[in-house]
């Protein structure tokens, strides 16, 4: 299954992947719009300069099935994030900034490994603030042989202009539509106009690839697939959420509907966020994406092993637990889905 940037000509990517770096230039890769020459050392909110700081490069078992498979997901962790979520699982990576930098090339060179791993795609996990880099390692690792899939693995906050550069590379988008208010985000997150900007960037995914498609066996082939975090006393805003992608775009796509939240970081000293969801409270989410009619539904049991959380520290295998059993839920059977949060 070939990715869709296969059908571009070398040339057309080195051309689409220098215009995403012109960008770094005075910096607007996101919706900070920290206005930097990053090309020139400068950094902004996410403390990145042109370069690519990376965790971890990793054969992944932790997405849904239509993503894992029998061989994974080949990730690629970015460091740093142009979010601060109080309750980020990937703190470590996101906040801490954990991770080694490289140049271009050898992430390209990175890319090739995990294919030659036998994953079935690359994933670029947390690529917001970093989209052009990433261009430019994919139209060189294109170069060198690389015809995997493409999966952008995104907190929801991107730049219109910046995704408009990806239409006809990225195969599969897979945004977290993490709040319905900017103010609850803002709170949270520490993000302005998050609402707005987050649905704005999803209608254009959508746009471009349409709801999630597979194939015979099952394996995603190009698309959009929604996640949403469902949080503690209903502050992700999940029904306002699940309107806006069931009725604005279409119950056809895939909906991921996360249970796997646990308070670290930050969020202990939050009494509002400092403990699990209930079951009550999944159970009414769940409620909501089978009223909207939702036509595929990805399900996480709350006491799920798989919940473990990533340690960064080990960049070869932060994923310990990393294997699952994912399916779609339909009538009457209690399936599970295992989505690494962004």
């Amino acid at each position: 299954m070939p990715g869709r940037y296969l059908n571009l000509t070398p040339c057309e990517l080195d051309a689409r992947a220098e215009s995403a770096y012109a960008i770094y230039r005075e910096c607007r890769v996101c919706p900070r719009a920290c206005a930097v020459d990053r090309t020139r050392g400068e950094t902004g909110f996410c403390r990145q300069s042109d370069r690519l700081t990376v965790s971890s490069f990793v054969r992944h078992f932790g997405e849904e099935i239509p993503l894992t498979g029998t061989r994974g997901v080949g990730n690629i962790f970015v460091s740093s994030c142009n979010m601060r979520c109080d309750y980020c699982q990937n703190y470590q990576i996101s906040q801490d900034r954990l991770g080694a930098e490289y140049d271009y090339s050898a992430v390209a060179d990175e890319m090739l490994k995990l294919q030659s791993l036998g994953v079935h795609y690359i994933g670029w996990v947390s690529p917001s603030h970093v989209a052009p880099g990433l261009l430019k390692s994919l139209a060189i690792a294109r170069r060198k042989g690389l015809t995997l899939p493409i999966v952008y693995n995104t907190n929801g906050y991107d730049a219109v202009p910046t995704l408009r550069l990806l239409d006809g590379i990225v195969d599969i988008y897979l945004p977290d539509l993490k709040y319905a208010s900017s103010a609850v985000a803002r709170e949270y997150s520490h993000v302005r106009d998050y609402a707005g900007r987050s649905r704005d960037a999803v209608l254009e995914m959508f746009r471009q690839v349409g709801p999630l498609t597979l194939d015979g066996a099952g394996m995603a082939v190009s698309g959009v697939m929604v996640r949403h975090l469902v949080l503690p006393g209903g502050l992700a805003g999940t029904w306002e959420t699940l309107c806006f992608v069931a009725l604005e775009m279409s119950p056809k796509i895939p909906l991921s509907l996360m249970s796997q939240y646990r308070p670290v970081h930050k969020a202990l000293a939050d009494p509002r966020i400092s403990r699990m969801i209930t079951e009550s409270e999944y159970a009414e989410a769940l409620r909501m994406a089978e009223e909207l009619g939702f036509e595929t539904l990805f399900v996480q049991r709350l006491d799920d092993a798989l919940h473990n959380l990533p340690d960064f520290t080990s960049r070869d295998n932060p994923f310990p637990l990393d294997r699952a059993h994912n399916g779609p839920m339909e009538k009457g059977q209690d399936a599970v889905s295992a989505p690494a949060s962004v």
